[in-house]
């Protein structure tokens, strides 16, 4: 696959139509505005969504436009409709299409305002657990109004593209939160509304205070580097919250279920977790498609991080595309604040 990236609708424009004919897919990320306006320009081989920022080979941008182009005939388009076991049948036959190649993958871009992306994955009950699902939720800079996704013109709640790669595909997760060795236990939870209300029995801001050891006004501060972690076998998938509501309960970005544990968690340095992470890859990519939370995005342009993340990820492989989205899926797991890749040999 190659990575993609324009600074103006015009330049998008002349790119698309000088390979018109060319058997190429395209998904493509930018604004909302840039985005609503593509849709009325492009065919059924593009598919659009809006972000909360872009990444190519120059690294982090914020208002242009990034994607990626790949051989059309690899790649099978499906809407997932609301409520999305509308759309089962077609998504079985697309699976089953691909699920023998070891290498096959789906790409999966959601709504990012309609609290649905559990709902999505719990649709693919079907897919075996190992294959290889990496997704984001689309974004609107932080107006939090309305995310848009187009499969050409046409506007869709969600999408799932489901690729047949001839060549070797890894999915890899990052996150730069370790456990602080406290826990808490979610007694009373909304799971539709992503709202815990009770830690350990006591309203949920004054135990999240406590077990960070500040006081409870300041709690809010605190969300952007200790965010709750869900444990799954050996690995962490990060809950972020949203706001401290009335009543002490708090809104997150993900579901929380009652009568589970979490872990409080901490940040660590990113370059260095970012190191260890690329010497993880299993191999050497000659392609990556990121996708990067924005909670994430806002925490490294609060550190003036992505300078240097950008050097250090660069490095690793200069053929990048992605953008800032407003949650991340890798396998069947939704979660906050981590990032995830797709390699290509």
């Amino acid at each position: 696959m190659k990575a993609i990236s324009f600074s103006s609708i015009a330049d998008t424009d002349t790119y698309l139509n000088k390979n018109k004919g060319s058997n190429k897919g395209y998904v493509l990320f930018s604004s909302v505005t840039n985005v609503i306006e593509l849709s009325t320009r492009v065919s059924d081989n593009v598919v659009l969504c809006s972000s909360a920022g872009e990444y190519t080979s120059s690294g982090y941008a914020d208002g242009v436009i990034s994607g990626f182009e790949y051989d059309y005939s690899n790649g099978e388009i499906v809407e997932i409709k609301y409520p999305p076991i509308k759309s089962v049948q077609d998504l079985k036959k697309a699976y089953n299409n691909v699920k023998n190649n070891k290498n096959s993958y789906m790409l999966l871009l959601c709504d990012g305002l309609s609290n649905m992306e559990e709902t999505i994955l719990s649709t693919f009950y079907f897919m075996e657990p190992t294959f290889k699902i990496i997704g984001g939720s689309a974004g609107d800079n932080l107006q939090f109004k309305e995310t848009f996704i187009f499969i050409g013109s046409k506007r869709v709640r969600n999408v799932a593209i489901f690729m047949d790669s001839k060549r070797r595909i890894s999915i890899m997760k990052e996150n730069i939160y370790t456990k602080t060795g406290k826990t808490l236990l979610v007694t009373d939870a909304d799971v539709i509304n992503r709202t815990v209300k009770t830690f350990n029995y006591k309203p949920a801001a004054t135990e999240y205070a406590n077990a960070l050891g500040i006081n409870e006004r300041d709690l809010p501060k605190y969300f952007m580097n200790n965010p709750l972690g869900k444990a799954y076998e050996d690995d962490i998938f990060i809950a972020s919250p949203m706001k401290v509501n009335n009543d002490k309960s708090i809104t997150f970005y993900c579901e929380l279920m009652a009568n589970t544990y979490v872990h409080v968690l901490k940040s660590e340095d990113p370059i260095t977790v970012l190191r260890k992470t690329v010497q993880s890859a299993p191999f050497k990519p000659s392609f990556v498609f990121s996708i990067n939370c924005i909670l994430r995005s806002l925490k490294f342009i609060e550190e003036n991080t992505w300078k240097d993340f950008d050097k250090e990820f660069l490095r690793f492989c200069s053929n990048t595309a992605g953008f800032i989205s407003y949650g991340e899926q890798y396998y069947k797991y939704h979660s906050n604040q981590t990032m995830v890749m797709l390699l290509e040999d």
